[in-house]
């Protein structure tokens, strides 16, 4: 065998992957959560051979719902975890013990990171998920049903069953907003259709066989969740970074060991081929995440409005003594009328805001709060509407705002903070 060079094959697939590579120098948090869930992996794997260091289990789930806690889409991770355990389960004594212990672990793990929002979340809005299960908590915010992102969705039982395969070999934007084009995913799930085959022959040459059944069963579950709660490839960076060992474990499965090799470089060269990554607006490395031209000056005790598309990213950044509210929207018809076309492209508020309490909320925090009230938006010169501020009980000026430019300038580089008053 060649170990080395086995590992640096499956790395140099890995890391290369298509939503892997779009989103280094990103803030989605997709990578650094994927080191810790291949991480819960790899501990589970080693105590699985070792049944004496079950400490490794718990510390496997520990890791996993910790994960899971910062980003929820990394729960689809600790079911196909939990997965393997099941299929191991045998292995060990006192095994309903061992499965509550390791359960509460996970669990631990997830309310350290979570637990402290989903209570802001519950005492909020009546559901520690909000927006999401709304189904299950019926809050009083939302529709009742479960919230998810089908844009991506396969639309066919043709792409259901293969859908790695359209992106593979023909460039498109099937889960992606980008076009891209990456065959690694469409050979993951051919190899993993020939490790079955091998396991149950029990032709895996020099590969470990709780190794490989481990990493069948979290693959295989891991993708399945993926593709029918989310179908996003940047949610899929565990998946696309376990392809290598994936598809190189099996040319370590070759008895000819130089023939298996031959195989591993084919393999590179193929996942190379036609490949194209999509764009997610790279930000250059700095010292200071967010750089601003001039910064707001904002003070103790002021209510904060975020208006309009996403500018809530200045929140740990301004004051911290401030109190940050979600904006209140502005109807298309209470724009002047020359901002009116402009609104109507800005302007995606979702029906539920008008539906249910959000504008009652906001009402009564302006109601109570006795310091100062600013409002920051993308949009200026809209920023300061009238209508919408009295409906609210506020007046403004355009004289009371101060532009700003921050190097996040996606949606638009007019940035304003603006000090409105209450209505007498």
């Amino acid at each position: 065998m060649y170990p080395r060079a086995y590992a640096i094959l499956a790395t140099l697939i890995g890391c290369s992957a298509a939503g892997i590579l779009s989103q280094v120098g990103t803030s989605t948090n997709e990578i650094p959560l994927a080191v810790f869930h291949i991480l819960a992996l790899w501990l589970l794997i080693r105590a699985v051979q070792n049944r004496k260091k079950t400490y490794l289990l718990y510390l496997a789930a520990f890791i996993a719902g910790t994960a899971a806690g910062l980003k929820l889409t990394g729960a689809s991770f600790c079911v196909a975890l939990t997965a393997v355990l099941l299929f191991f389960l045998y292995r060990f004594e006192k095994t309903w013990r061992l499965f509550f212990l390791y359960a509460l672990c996970g669990i631990s793990g997830f309310v350290l990171t979570n637990g402290y929002f989903m209570w802001k979340n519950f005492s909020l809005y009546g559901n520690p998920m909000f927006p999401y299960y709304n189904a299950i908590f019926q809050s009083p915010y939302f529709d009742n049903f479960n919230l998810t992102e089908t844009h991506f969705f396969p639309t066919t039982w043709i792409q259901w069953l293969f859908y790695p395969f359209f992106w593979a070999f023909t460039e498109g934007t099937y889960v992606s907003e980008d076009a891209m084009l990456d065959s690694r995913l469409a050979l993951f799930l051919v190899a993993l259709i020939i490790w079955i085959v091998l396991i149950i022959k029990n032709r895996l040459g020099g590969v470990k066989k709780e190794v490989a059944i481990s990493l069948v069963i979290y693959c295989g579950i891991s993708y399945v969740v993926w593709l029918v709660q989310f179908s996003i490839l940047r949610y899929a960076a565990v998946l696309e970074a376990l392809c290598g060992m994936v598809l190189i474990g099996l040319c370590a499965s070759i008895n000819k060991k130089r023939w298996g090799l031959y195989l591993a470089l084919f393999l590179v060269g193929i996942s190379m081929w036609g490949y194209k990554a999509p764009e997610w607006h790279h930000e250059i490395f700095l010292e200071q995440a967010v750089v601003f031209d001039k910064k707001p000056q904002i003070e103790d005790n002021s209510l904060v409005f975020f208006m309009h598309l996403p500018s809530s990213y200045l929140a740990p950044i301004l004051n911290p003594k401030a109190t940050y509210m979600g904006g209140f929207f502005s109807k298309i018809e209470e724009y002047p009328e020359e901002f009116q076309k402009q609104a109507a492209q800005r302007n995606n508020i979702s029906a539920q805001y008008y539906r249910f309490d959000f504008e009652e909320l906001q009402r009564e925090k302006i109601t109570q709060h006795q310091g100062p009230i600013y409002i920051i938006s993308v949009d200026w010169p809209m920023i300061v509407n009238p209508v919408t501020l009295a409906r609210f009980g506020l007046q403004g000026k355009r004289e009371d705002c101060q532009r700003f430019v921050t190097n996040f300038t996606i949606y638009s580089t007019d940035l304003a903070i603006c000090r409105v008053q209450k209505i007498d």
